[in-house]
């Protein structure tokens, strides 16, 4: 009987320092799996992503790094989940409302991301957005929407940078063409506003023709094509990110080279403009990246912004004020583009240089 009795109690000691064990397990996998404060186990940040348009390269590097980073945060458990939505229709605002209205509409949706087709038709739904008590961020332009903050290059600035420097390269003499993006957008806006502010001051700089490439390199080609084929000498492109290597090619098919381009930052067209140097061709280029990977950008404030983290008003800028700013880092001409290569090399012929915020660097916009 003694030894029945020794045999359990011996099981139920051994029973309680297993059960000891594993508390000390679980409290320990609680501690590891914190994330700013917050458990994987309790965060209820659930993000809908409004693309706007997709079917680009452009806009797949977003998506594809937008998703990465959306992984990262499930994975640190500072968000439960996410939904990506791209328009059927590209550009269009009126789509762009109703998939923004179904994310306000999802109980579990609380943070919304969008990459506007307009600087206006979307206000009234992005206002009630808010009204219904979501994070909202418009990423890669500007919206005038009190409580949406934004991130976003200086699209102005981006634009002015380009069309000087094809103007310059000219010698502020001869006829240029733009080929500029999606109608209406509000970046293509401020782009279209800044190649205007600075021809008004070349007036030898005759703009033969402006159109929409719709940030698409066929079609960019088939309008390059179209003006060309009317005869008129053209000097210089001014045109955008995704387009140049369109705009470029529609001239060496025909056995012409402008004497001023902009090419984007990506593999296709450098290789374009090496085989007309190695032809001995006489060409001066700008390219500097619209980075796709803006929205990951914007997803950082965004999630940062649900957890409840509140931003730094002072460094805040825009055309609203309330804009995290994104510095394009880099710039290309002939005297740099080397610089370039590195950067490419291994890439396919589709890709485009694109950068984004470390999340120290998002977090330096918030107090």
């Amino acid at each position: 009987m003694k030894k029945v009795m020794s045999l359990v109690l011996s099981a139920i000691l051994a029973t309680g320092m297993l059960a000891g064990c594993g508390g000390g397990s679980s409290d320990d996998a609680n501690a590891s799996n914190e994330t700013n404060g917050e458990s994987a186990a309790t965060s209820d940040i659930v993000v809908g992503f409004s693309t706007g348009a997709a079917g680009t390269t452009f806009r797949q590097e977003g998506i594809d790094d937008f998703t990465a980073i959306a992984e990262e945060y499930k994975a640190e458990g500072r968000i439960k989940d996410y939904k990506i939505v791209n328009n059927t229709t590209n550009w269009d605002s009126n789509e762009q409302a109703n998939i923004i209205r179904d994310f306000i509409n999802d109980d579990e949706i609380n943070c919304i991301v969008v990459n506007p087709n307009s600087p206006t038709d979307l206000n009234g739904v992005l206002a009630e957005a808010v009204a219904a008590g979501k994070t909202v961020v418009a990423a890669d332009c500007e919206v005038d929407v009190e409580g949406v903050y934004c991130v976003s290059i200086d699209h102005y600035e981006w634009g002015k940078r380009v069309a000087e420097y094809i103007c310059e390269a000219l010698d502020g003499k001869g006829n240029v063409i733009q080929v500029y993006g999606g109608e209406g957008h509000p970046a293509n806006n401020e782009r279209l506003r800044a190649t205007e502010d600075v021809l008004a001051n070349y007036p030898d700089i005759n703009l033969v023709a402006s159109t929409s490439g719709g940030w698409d390199n066929q079609v960019a080609k088939q309008v390059t094509s179209q003006i060309l084929g009317g005869g008129t000498q053209i000097d210089g492109v001014i045109t955008q990110d995704s387009m140049g290597y369109g705009c470029l090619t529609a001239f060496t098919d025909l056995g012409l080279c402008p004497k001023a381009a902009f090419i984007e930052c990506g593999t296709a067209n450098l290789k374009e403009y090496d085989k007309l140097k190695e032809e001995g061709k006489e060409i001066k280029v700008c390219s500097q990246p619209n980075p796709p990977s803006i929205v990951a950008s914007g997803l950082r404030i965004a999630v940062n912004l649900a957890e409840g983290k509140e931003l730094d008003e002072a460094k805040l800028g825009g055309l609203y004020g309330r804009a995290c700013i994104y510095d394009v880092k880099n710039w290309y001409t002939d005297e740099n583009i080397d610089e370039l290569r590195p950067l490419l090399e291994g890439k396919g012929d589709d890709y485009l240089l694109t950068e984004y915020w470390s999340e120290d660097e998002a977090q330096a916009f918030f107090k």
